[in-house]
């Protein structure tokens, strides 16, 4: 009579091993996804970034248009009113204070994914000065 005992099965040693590799390639995943550098908080931090340079370029496109249409010189807070309404026209977008300072205005505008965060831009009078953010 032939043994038909055969090494055809898993044994439960391999078994126990196989599944302590995997929960220890879940935990390195799970902190790779979440902790403090993680992929996860990166995501957020990329996108708020974004907003923020899109905001400051939206600032300057305005400003420097105004600028332009007032032979290179800005003296009206409503004509960079006017045109920041034309570019901040999409409703995620708001502006909450338009103000003069000596050197040119303070732009202030919030996103509507960021509720409590305001991006505040200034803006100087003429096209020598860069449009910068503090």
């Amino acid at each position: 009579m032939k043994n038909t005992k055969g090494n055809g099965g898993i044994t439960l040693i391999a078994l126990v091993v196989t599944i302590i590799v995997l929960l220890i390639l879940a935990g390195i995943s799970i902190g790779m996804l979440s902790g403090q550098n993680g992929i996860l908080v990166k995501s957020r931090d990329a996108k708020y970034n974004t907003i923020e340079a899109t905001i400051k370029e939206k600032v300057r496109l305005a400003a420097y248009s105004a600028i332009a249409k007032n032979d290179g010189v800005l003296t009206e807070t409503q004509d960079l009113r006017d045109e920041l309404d034309k570019v901040f026209n999409e409703n995620v977008y708001t502006i909450t204070e338009v103000k003069e300072t000596t050197t040119g205005w303070t732009v202030k505008v919030k996103h509507a994914d960021y509720e409590d965060a305001v991006f505040e831009n200034t803006v100087e009078k003429t096209l020598d000065d860069d449009v910068t953010t503090p």
